[in-house]
């Protein structure tokens, strides 16, 4: 690893040294640099912009030249099983972070989903917690989080959505033709379809413009910014401010501490591997849900033999993603999904939680593009089904020739949080560093299982309803879910550092401050004891203006 090679600029004592700049990370550089703090950040990944983002699947999606070309992660069913090496999550390891290539999908969490072990009571095998924090105290960081996001949409149109007291700064995007199926075929059951509330301007807005349509969204850069991210949002006004001092390609390895329990700030790999360290009051890790137990678990010492910041032993611990039952079928009319984003309409009448379905809690419903709009990845899926008849010849060109006509819908379904399914450190894998790399263990509670196939059945009568031929569902045709078949990685990833009022049962207080060291705090979705059923992005950026507010506040008062 070779040593600490301490330079003039590394002697230099920071206020604050923020570890990741994606949307927890860049929300907290912003609103520091705002308020006059001095801020060094340190971004695994090189800059990316307009000038690196296009549509091509290969370079995008298959071989991951653009976002994260060094991501390398080990994936295993539980400990029995032989662990799979590969890029099994979608990140981005770039200045920006996740959020730079992410679909905009904007939801607010319920209420209740603040409270789900109090309202639903223990389930056998799960570990469901309370959040330390409510709804009402999130509130107004979610309107602070929509107005600097750009977030369109109309807050009155989901009937079953969070409580809102303020309307969206940008009206609706226009629905395109799967939208307006999905919608028909939804309204023949009884549901109430609504534009999905995207973070994606449907007019110029906040200095970006409005959205091309390109249907490039989920896992692409925005060629002109109309999607709102740190890299467009939050890390132009803190470099604007002078108060920033951000360093790319700095693989962050140890946070190290002094002898009164406190992080001294961090040590990073430069690009060429040599090492350098920055020194800083504050440290904030924004590494995300499979990054920041990583760096944490790396982090040894004798006060902290098991990784820093785990004297309650749950760092890694209680690894939610979301599952995504999906259907898919033809219709008799170019449904233009290749265009647009990834969603444009959704409904949430089933989102309630009920246990006479036989599972608890819920998710919402959208129609989406994932397949629609990249015809490798449709082909795939085709092809790798072996009841569905076109495996290749005749019979799978027909099927891609019905690209154009496909209806493809998907639910955001809420995992159970369980202890067992976590993130540590492959003992045999490195890095191109030699840095041990995160390794997922990922099972699926049968709650999850139970969700999965009623939920399935549901969206193949909206497909159905929709006056869709050819009906499938998304995984291969016969096949059953079961707890050794979890995705391997996901675009949603929550826990692993869950705050709590119980040191013992929680790594964060509720202002995602350490229990065990006081001047460590974690931003990104590592936080969150549940995972909820909506896309957890929105989410991560109230919080970090939530956290940011009291680091601000605490700090007036001399009480960091």
């Amino acid at each position: 690893m070779g040593r600490v090679g301490m330079t003039d600029r590394d002697q230099r004592e920071y206020d604050v040294c923020v570890i990741g700049t994606g949307a927890g990370g860049g929300v907290m550089i912003d609103q520091l640099t705002a308020a006059g703090f001095e801020v060094v950040a340190l971004e695994r990944g090189g800059h990316v912009g307009p000038i690196d983002f296009d549509d091509d699947e290969l370079r995008n999606i298959v071989r991951d030249q653009v976002f994260s070309p060094y991501q390398l992660e080990t994936y295993r069913f539980d400990e029995s099983s032989e662990s799979q090496t590969g890029r099994h999550s979608h990140l981005a390891h770039c200045v920006g972070g996740t959020i730079t290539h992410w679909a905009a999908w904007a939801w607010r969490f319920l209420p209740d989903d603040f409270h789900v072990l109090s309202k639903e009571g223990a389930v056998a095998g799960a570990s469901l917690a309370d959040w330390p924090i409510s709804y009402e105290d999130l509130e107004p960081f979610y309107t602070i989080a929509e107005r600097d996001f750009g977030v369109a949409g109309d807050h009155r149109a989901n009937p079953h959505g969070a409580p809102q007291k303020t309307a969206l700064p940008n009206p609706p995007h226009p629905e395109r033709v799967s939208a307006r199926r999905f919608s028909a075929g939804a309204r023949k059951l009884g549901y109430n379809p609504f534009p999905v509330p995207k973070a994606i301007n449907s007019r110029p807005y906040g200095g970006r413009p409005r959205c091309m349509y390109g249907g490039a969204c989920r896992a692409y850069g925005c060629p002109v910014h109309a999607k709102a991210t740190t890299l467009s949002v939050s890390l132009p006004r803190a470099t604007a401010t002078g108060k920033l001092d951000l360093r790319a390609n700095a693989m962050v390895f140890e946070l190290p501490l002094d002898s009164k329990g406190r992080v001294t700030g961090a040590r990073y790999l430069d690009e060429s591997g040599n090492a350098h360290e920055v020194r800083a009051k504050q440290t904030i890790v924004a590494c995300g849900s499979i990054g920041t137990p990583q760096l944490l678990l790396m982090s040894k010492s004798g006060a902290f033999p098991e990784g820093l910041a785990n004297g309650s032993g749950l760092v890694g611990k209680n690894l939610t993603f979301h599952h995504h039952p999906s259907a898919m079928g033809i219709l008799d009319e170019d449904l233009r999904a290749y265009t647009g984003f990834e969603s444009h309409a959704a409904f949430d009448d089933l989102h309630a939680s009920d246990s006479k379905r036989g599972f608890i809690r819920g998710g919402v419903v959208g129609e989406l593009n994932t397949f629609t709009h990249q015809p490798i990845a449709y082909a795939t899926v085709l092809a790798n089904d072996h009841e569905f008849g076109a495996r290749w010849g005749s019979g799978l060109k027909d099927r891609i020739r019905a690209f154009p006509r496909t209806l493809v819908m998907a639910l955001i379904g809420e995992e159970m949080p369980m202890e067992s399914s976590r993130v540590d450190l492959d003992p045999d894998v490195k890095d191109r560093f030699g840095l041990p790399v995160p390794r997922v263990t990922k099972h699926q509670h049968p709650n999850d299982i139970a969700m999965y196939e009623w939920y399935e059945r549901k969206l193949l009568e909206v497909a159905e309803a929709a006056g869709a031929t050819g009906i499938r569902p998304g995984r291969e045709t016969g096949s059953r879910i079961s707890s050794t078949e979890a995705q391997r990685g996901n675009a949603h990833n929550h826990g692993t550092a869950r705050m709590g009022t119980d040191p013992s049962r929680s790594v964060l207080d509720a202002n995602c401050r350490s229990h065990d060291v006081p001047n460590l705090w974690v931003v990104d979705g590592s936080f969150m004891p549940t995972s909820a059923g909506y896309n957890p992005t929105l989410t991560i950026l109230a919080n970090a203006y939530r956290v940011a507010d009291h680091f601000i506040r605490e700090a007036g008062r001399q009480s960091l």
